[in-house]
């Protein structure tokens, strides 16, 4: 069965109702979006949040997650979907809502539990403990471009913050000022950020290991970059936004 709502003013009875399901006994599913942007419900413990990594192989568990998704699912093939995406090339991109189902069609196919599942850890390089939790890109160009990619992200109601040692901290527009060898202090004051910018003008070297992509605004604008960054990190949700 599946359920939704309208808008966002019907969260609080969506809300109720699964966690009444879930203590009836009933296992709730959500597609939870890419990359640190929170979908109800996958942030409730009564909800198993999945999320769509194209690479991945096979089912994942990921514990204590920022977002509260709890399974990664990889590539995956599903005869309906693939007779579907000869007809609609929408089908050939696979999405957090497609994998919700896979994910649980597997679970019960192969009575699996969530605590059955191999940990994500050392599974195709995620990102270490102590490292940055949400996706980080690197920008070089001029300083202006880059708040304006900041402002365009958080128009689209996306938790983005800039680091830079070329400008004051404004804390209204989430522009912070930082030097280079202090990166690692602002990683728990922003861990629930759903995408961080860095100021790599002049110090690219330095986080470049912290760092998932790059963009240069001396060869593209905001817009392409905007776009670019969302192809990269395929977030469906921001996709359709854009």
């Amino acid at each position: 069965m599946s359920i939704g709502s309208e808008n966002w003013l019907e969260t609080e009875e969506l809300g109720k109702l699964t966690k009444q399901l879930a203590d009836k006994g009933t296992r709730i599913f959500a597609a939870c979006a890419n990359n640190g942007h929170i979908v109800f419900p996958a942030a409730y413990p009564w909800v198993t949040g999945v999320r769509y990594e194209p690479g991945m192989p096979c089912l994942y568990q990921e514990k204590n997650s920022p977002i509260g998704s709890n399974l990664i699912v990889g590539d995956f093939t599903a005869p309906v979907l693939e007779q579907l995406a000869t007809e609609n090339s929408f089908f050939k991109r696979r999405t957090n809502s497609m994998a919700a189902p896979y994910a649980l069609g597997k679970m019960l196919s192969k009575d699996l539990t969530l605590a059955d599942l191999p940990m994500w850890a050392g599974c195709n390089s995620p990102k270490k403990v102590g490292e940055w939790p949400m996706p980080v890109v690197a920008l070089c160009g001029p300083l202006q471009q880059m708040k304006e990619l900041l402002e365009l992200l958080q128009k689209e109601s996306y938790q983005a913050a800039l680091l830079t040692s070329r400008s004051e901290t404004d804390l209204t527009r989430m522009v912070l000022y930082t030097a280079f060898e202090n990166l690692s202090e602002w990683i728990k004051p922003l861990e629930k950020a759903g995408i961080l910018l860095i100021d790599a003008e002049n110090g690219l070297d330095s986080i470049q290991e912290c760092a998932d992509y790059l963009i240069d605004f001396r060869k593209q604008n905001v817009t392409a970059a905007y776009r670019e960054i969302l192809e990269f990190f395929g977030t469906e949700d921001m996709k359709e936004k854009a």
